[in-house]
């Protein structure tokens, strides 16, 4: 996707403000809204990582001036009591100082190691050769088996865990 259609988050003292350019969209989730935030690794999803934030109330959606035709005809009909946002690496190019941000304004916020590969689970076996000007690394991972759940906690106001929203919400 082209860089300037990526969402950008910008905060402030009061929330967060998530501009949407593709959909000519901002949405502003105030700090006292957010009642859990949940880390959802690339593992989960394939192609990608994603905050999943509940809010006790629907964020505030406004369409921008000057908006495409389109997108002022369905912000007529969209759905704005949505209380879960899903802020992803591959459309938001403010992802990965997330944590940093919201970390300034709410407390009891968990870092979350958005490097790690949760994929490779335990290195068995590492052997490296080396040639002429190069060196040829092979790794082999025994896959982690876990019943638990890969979604991590970086918030929640009431101190539930990730296995309460689980249930809660049937899924996550």
């Amino acid at each position: 996707m082209n860089h300037h259609r990526l969402r950008k988050i910008s905060f402030n003292d009061e929330g967060f403000t998530l501009d949407i350019p593709i959909l000519d969209e901002t949405h502003f989730i105030s700090w006292n809204s957010i009642d859990t935030i949940i880390y959802g690794p690339e593992i989960l999803y394939k192609d990608h990582s994603e905050f999943i934030i509940y809010l006790n109330r629907p964020p505030v959606i406004r369409l921008k001036e000057n908006a495409w035709w389109l997108n002022r005809w369905t912000f007529r009909i969209k759905n704005k009591k949505k209380r879960k946002i899903r802020i992803s690496d591959e459309w938001n190019r403010d992802f990965s100082v997330f944590i940093i941000n919201i970390s300034r304004y709410l407390e009891n916020v968990k870092n979350v190691d958005l490097d790690r590969d949760r994929r490779k689970g335990i290195l068995i076996n590492r052997t490296e050769t080396r040639k002429a000007n190069s060196i040829e690394i092979k790794e082999h991972w025994k896959p982690e088996k876990t019943t638990d759940f890969k979604w991590e906690m970086v918030f929640d106001r009431y101190n539930k865990t990730v296995e309460d929203i689980y249930h809660r919400d049937k899924g996550i």
